[in-house]
């Protein structure tokens, strides 16, 4: 059995399964009145953290829904809300109303919202009540270039698969980094991506993801215990550092309080378990647990083959325990964390090898988490503490073996990476007044390090070490900002980031400045500007030269790369929950490490992972480089409601490097364009109206990535591509096309609710060219290519 047709199959029989079994519930209990569900949440002031008291709660989509009211403690709590897509309201005198508008509620658990209201100092008659502006970033210190994110989204957009990388893919500014969930952002290299979790840097959160990369082929991070989460394109606040690109700011969010709740889940990426509840009955503290083991792997322990290439075996972990106390503040202890491993085995018949490839015995792993404890303390209704403190850890490793037609194998490739931190980051938030909020902080960061790594060199015929190094470094960070509302319709944010990085001794000072001109109720105009600074993978700081292999020099006085950028924002809101947005930036990048010989054109703008190391002419560099990203963007985006939502964005930009020798080229990344439509429509089912089914789709175009072209006899006399040094990255592949779409069906019992989604990336089964290559095993130039048709079933059962 083709192991694609296996998701579908195994759709249809759960679907006709548990439908009959739904519609004969359903049918039984016809005399009974319609399910409903349970909201209840706390809302708390953005500003000091309080929990708000007297708040009203209601819902502006069912008014027969008795409105609820904050108690002493933010907490609200509306019973007999009808299920499916509701409308929540919160509001109160003197605060900003907070607009909800795509909350679902089922009947297999309740409905934990949690809201932030910011102060209103403008009239309340002038605020428009759009349920778009409830996009805006968790952050208020950000004003540009920044959204939030639901983890029901990840959920609903197709071709997403439970991942907020996949799912961003539809945002403005963003290209696919291909089939796999990196992300452009800008123009930049996906490596320039930070991913922050409760507050701090984690290590990249993918499996199977390689040395140095912020992405890879699955995620290991379960939407399940997301809460709703911040991401950047750009226009940083202070308080964000190490970041010249794009910010994942993800929460986790917290496990009821009242009562223990299950939820279970099967599918192609995984089978796994989500417990969550109180510590205790009548407590505050809860804890919230998932775990996830690779469904592919457990195919192939029942004699299903998986792949002749390896079969990716992996399992991951996510946790979140909150501990509130009565006067030392919130205690939590937080983490995410993955293991995962292919392993191809060569046949054992060297007749059936068709290529060199075919007679490779590889090991692949890539093991990495984070985990944090984390401390919230409100002083007084003025001020608050935040202090965390992390250790973070990844090793990725690779071992090839080659082997004789008798089998014996010779090591032809060895590496393995490991890297820890050790994080510490505490900020104190004071409000002076209603207008004027300051923030301030620190963050230290020890980092420790194993890099390894030989290659089997055909020149001098036998392995040459590349890397070899042990080690720790550290990073410091400073951050000072200030939040002004000037006027009922000016914002003013600016603040000053510093960093000092231990290794080369160098110090970053970072101004940052953003303003919000809100020119009437329904519009406003943005602006932001900074200096960032971002630490390249740290084999590149110690990877070897050609020429000091002995010597045992390195790169260790290299510098982080740094970025100056600025960006000029409009927004219009429309009735009818429409939502129109244009933002043009620029970006020039300097101190970036470049080839040290002025005949390589080599700039590390140009590389998403630290692959470049085995390439010994790429080894030397210096922090002598520039680049530049400039561009416009265009989103237009109606919120779900009534059904149905759509967004479609376009962005126009331009990408280069400049190398030693001055001579400008374009990044690999230089797509030109990119152009998402991304739609969906919900339908109530059933004879109660209880089920939901859904469909959505989503449609990519944008230009072709840029290569260079290759020198044929020079790449087969030292069997590695060797490209034409004078004419970097100036071809272009073909446009990358793509059509992903999905399909829900969710049914809500008296105390239970199923899911079932298909999602299917790359649906046309459409195989992008990324440009052309060396194939060392077969010795010949060829495309190289994305993979085709990606199919994908879930199942999820709540309770």
């Amino acid at each position: 059995m083709n192991i694609k047709t296996l998701p579908v199959l195994i759709l249809l029989f759960l679907q006709q399964t548990i439908y009959a079994q739904a519609q004969d519930k359903e049918a039984k209990s016809s005399n009974n009145q319609a399910l409903t569900g349970t909201i209840k949440g706390t809302v708390i002031d953005k500003g000091t953290r309080l929990p708000l008291s007297g708040v009203t709660i209601r819902l502006s989509s069912n008014s027969a829904v008795k409105p609820s009211m904050t108690d002493q403690n933010g907490i609200f709590r509306l019973t007999g809300v009808p299920l499916g897509r509701q409308v929540l309201q919160a509001s109160i005198t003197g605060y900003k109303p907070v607009i909800l508008s795509e909350g679902l509620i089922t009947s297999g658990k309740e409905n934990v919202i949690n809201l932030e209201m910011e102060a209103q100092t403008n009239n309340l008659n002038e605020v428009v009540v759009n349920t778009n502006s409830g996009k805006k970033p968790l952050n208020q210190m950000a004003l540009t270039s920044g959204r939030s994110f639901s983890p029901e989204e990840t959920n609903r957009y197709a071709g997403a698969f439970f991942d907020p990388a996949r799912m961003a893919q539809s945002f403005p500014g963003v290209v696919a980094g291909g089939d796999d969930n990196e992300i452009i952002v800008r123009g930049n290299s996906p490596k320039s991506l930070q991913w922050r979790l409760e507050g701090i840097e984690i290590v990249n959160p993918n499996h199977f993801g390689s040395e140095g990369a912020s992405g890879g082929g699955i995620s290991m991070i379960n939407t399940t215990v997301l809460s709703t989460s911040d991401f950047y394109t750009g226009g940083l606040a202070a308080e964000y550092g190490n970041a010249i690109s794009g910010v994942f700011d993800l929460k986790f969010r917290k496990g009821n309080t009242d009562k223990r709740e299950y939820a279970f889940n099967i599918g192609v990426l995984g089978a796994g378990a989500t417990l969550e509840g109180p510590f205790k009955k009548g407590g505050s503290a809860s804890y919230l647990v998932s775990y996830r083991y690779s469904s592919l792997s457990l195919l192939e322990k029942v004699g299903v083959e998986v792949s002749d290439a390896g079969t990716p075996k992996y399992q991951d972990l996510s946790f979140n325990f909150v501990f509130p106390t009565k006067k030392a503040g919130t205690f939590s202890l937080f983490g995410i964390g993955g293991l995962g491993k292919i392993d191809k085995v060569a046949k054992r018949d060297y007749q059936k090898w068709e290529e060199r490839f075919d007679g490779f015995d590889m090991k692949l792993g890539f093991n990495a988490g984070s985990a944090g404890l984390k401390h919230l303390y409100i002083a007084s209704n003025k001020l608050y503490f935040n202090n965390i403190i992390s250790v973070s850890a990844s090793q990725s490793s690779n071992t090839t073996d080659t082997l004789t037609k008798s089998y014996v194998p010779s090591l032809d490739h060895e590496d393995k990476y490991t890297n820890t931190a050790i994080r510490y980051a505490g900020t104190l938030n004071y409000k002076i007044n209603a207008s004027n909020t300051i923030r301030a902080g620190v963050n230290a960061s020890l980092l420790k390090y194993n890099l390894y790594a030989l290659n089997f060199d055909t020149e001098l015929q036998g392995l040459k070490e590349l890397i070899n190094q042990k080690g720790s470094t550290s990073s410091y960070d400073a951050f000072l900002q200030h939040k002004a509302e000037l006027t009922d319709k000016l914002t003013l944010n600016t603040g000053l980031h510093a960093n000092y990085f231990m290794m080369s001794k160098s110090w970053s000072i970072e101004p940052r400045v953003g303003l919000n001109w809100q020119t009437s109720a329904d519009q406003s105009i943005s602006f932001g500007a900074g200096l960032y600074n971002r630490l390249e993978p740290l084999s590149y700081y110690f990877a070897k030269s050609a020429e000091d292999i002995g010597a045992g020099q390195s790169n260790e006085t290299l510098s982080p790369t740094k970025s100056a950028q600025a960006v000029l924002g409009y927004e219009k809101l429309f009735a009818g929950n429409f939502k129109f947005k244009t933002e043009v930036y620029y970006q020039h990048l300097y101190n970036v490490p470049v080839s040290a010989d002025p005949n390589i054109n080599f700039s590390l703008l140009n590389v998403s992972d630290n692959s470049a190391i085995s390439s010994s002419a790429y080894r030397q560099l210096i922090n002598k480089g520039t680049g530049k990203n400039y561009g416009v963007e265009f989103s237009l985006e109606r919120s779900l409601s009534k059904g149905y939502y759509f967004i479609a964005t376009s962005s126009l930009f331009d990408s280069r490097f400049k190398a030693l020798n001055g001579k400008e080229f374009n990044t690999t990344f230089n797509t030109r364009y990119v152009g998402n439509l991304l739609a969906g429509k919900e339908w109530t089912t059933g004879k109660k109206k209880n089920n939901i089914f859904g469909l959505n789709a989503k449609l990519i175009y944008a230009g072709g990535r840029k290569y260079s072209p290759i020198l044929v006899e020079e790449s087969l006399r030292l069997d590695e591509e060797v490209i034409d040094q004078d004419k970097i990255n100036t071809l272009t592949a073909d446009p990358y096309v793509r059509v992903d779409f999905s399909s829900s069906y969710r049914i809500n019992g008296k105390k239970v609710s199923h899911l079932i989604i298909l999602d299917i990336q790359n649906l046309l089964n459409r195989e992008n060219t990324v440009g052309m290559h060396y194939n060392f095993s077969k010795r010949i130039i060829e495309p190289e290519k994305w993979s085709g048709i990606i199919p994908t079933i879930n199942y999820r059962i709540e309770f």
